[in-house]
């Protein structure tokens, strides 16, 4: 499997995943409009990479702002993770809680980050508008669940901070989670009921059908596998040829090669979250666990696991896969995240026994304090990373403010706008850490 850290570049002409979204509605990406062969010399600006935030900035210039835009994607639309993300919707997105926020920056700030969550999912409601099938949308809200006694503290502490700022979350105690999910690892629950379940590769194909029929060039299969200036144009070199431009987005996120350009090096991790698919499950197995169709779950692990059922009953469970990129396949991913659903559900015992129907991974991209940045990394150069793994709504905003920086306009005074993506120290050791951060995690999870 591609690895950031260690290939030049992903690609060209992989294809997509063999992901349930993809075996299920993968012939959504071929009905779009289609995508131009050859690459235009020159564009107003270019963005590297069709996903969210990509497609989001180039439906922002072009319609907005008339730029001629040119989208290079190193594969097809939405190869990286905006067609393997587990479809959750959500509030926020990084790492860091309201409380986080609140001890950061005051609760000013932190009432104006709502705001901006606010303006992800209106964003967001557009392209399920947009959407003739509605992005198969689950509106039952998510379940922050404890996974054992000793983190139910610290949620009830959680729950306290954020209900001033979300008054609509609802405690759960332990009969109250028990009795929408059956499993002796619930042992209380918050319940965000904004959230909701999606289809990821149909907001995918919503967001690029908008961004193609406003007039943006999207060209496929087109890897960056090289980066010069000449005078005060940006020149890419790419599997189809030669573009300059004075403008450059970056919005590869999780896939972006370690040397794409030296403004953004080291600054970011990438870590590979992996989901396996079951068959669907049967009348009696929907009864035995509780899970309603229309929720989200996702534990308090340091190292989360996170489940939804899929509209035709299959269950998805989700965590964290292998370090390195050639280990991305390898069966004992697939078996750790059978044996902690088996751990969450032992009433579906026979059902981790069997070989799942899909298995797949992706890469998120972690930033060193744990959120995004929308910045200008170098003059002319434009970017938005670090969503670490909680950017299916976000991203739908920051495509839009990371076309607003690119056009000179001022962004909120929010910390996503106000600072460069911060360097990981010793970055060439990364994976090192990584390695380390996991073991501890694990350890304290027993």
């Amino acid at each position: 499997m591609y690895d950031p850290l260690v290939d030049d570049f992903p690609g060209p002409a992989q294809p997509h995943v063999r992901s349930y979204w993809q075996a299920q509605h993968g012939a959504q990406l071929a009905q779009l409009p289609p995508t131009q062969a050859a690459l235009p010399e020159h564009a107003d600006i270019i963005v590297i990479g069709a996903g969210y935030t990509g497609l989001n900035a180039a439906l922002e210039l072009a319609e907005r702002y008339q730029q001629h835009v040119v989208l290079v994607e190193a594969n097809k639309l939405g190869w990286g993770c905006s067609t393997r993300n587990a479809g959750f919707a959500m509030p926020g997105t990084g790492r860091l809680g309201y409380g986080d926020w609140e001890k950061r920056v005051g609760s000013d700030v932190t009432r104006a980050i709502k705001v901006e969550y606010e303006r992800a999912f209106e964003r967001l409601e557009r392209h399920v508008a947009a959407c003739p099938v509605g992005l198969q949308a689950q509106r039952g809200g998510y379940l922050k669940i404890a996974h054992n006694p000793q983190a139910i503290d610290g949620l009830r502490s959680s729950y306290e901070i954020l209900k001033r700022y979300e008054p609509a979350t609802k405690w759960l105690d332990a009969p109250g989670i028990q009795a929408r999910v059956h499993s002796p690892q619930a042992h209380a629950a918050i319940h965000y009921p904004q959230s909701f379940g999606l289809n990821p590769l149909l907001l995918l194909a919503s967001v690029a059908r908008q961004a193609a029929n406003a007039g943006v060039t999207i060209i496929e299969d087109a890897p960056v596998k090289k980066w010069d200036q000449v005078e005060q144009l940006q020149r890419l070199h790419t599997a189809k040829g030669r573009i300059c431009a004075p403008k450059v987005i970056i919005a590869t996120n999780g896939y972006t090669p370690n040397h794409l350009h030296p403004s953004i090096h080291g600054r970011s991790l990438p870590v590979l979250s992996s989901v396996i698919v079951t068959r669907p499950l049967s009348a009696d197995e929907k009864i035995a666990i509780g899970l309603h169709s229309t929720e989200l779950v996702m534990d308090t692990r340091t190292l989360k696991y996170y489940y939804r059922l899929l509209p035709d009953g299959r269950l998805l469970f989700g965590g964290r896969g292998a370090i390195r990129g050639k280990d991305a396949h390898h069966p004992r991913y697939a078996r750790h995240l059978l044996e902690a659903l088996q751990g969450t559900f032992p009433a579906l015992k026979e059902l981790s026994r069997e070989p799942v129907d899909y298995y797949w991974s992706g890469w998120v991209n972690v930033a060193l304090d744990n959120y995004p940045r929308i910045y200008s990394p170098a003059e002319g150069i434009y970017t938005s990373m670090g969503y670490c793994g909680a950017g299916v709504t976000f991203t739908q905003l920051a495509g839009q403010r990371l076309a607003e920086l690119a056009m000179g306009e001022a962004l909120p005074a929010l910390p996503f706008y106000q600072s460069a993506l911060p360097k990981f120290p010793l970055p060439h050791l990364r994976r090192l850490g990584q390695w380390g951060f996991y073991q501890l995690a694990r350890w304290r999870s027993l």
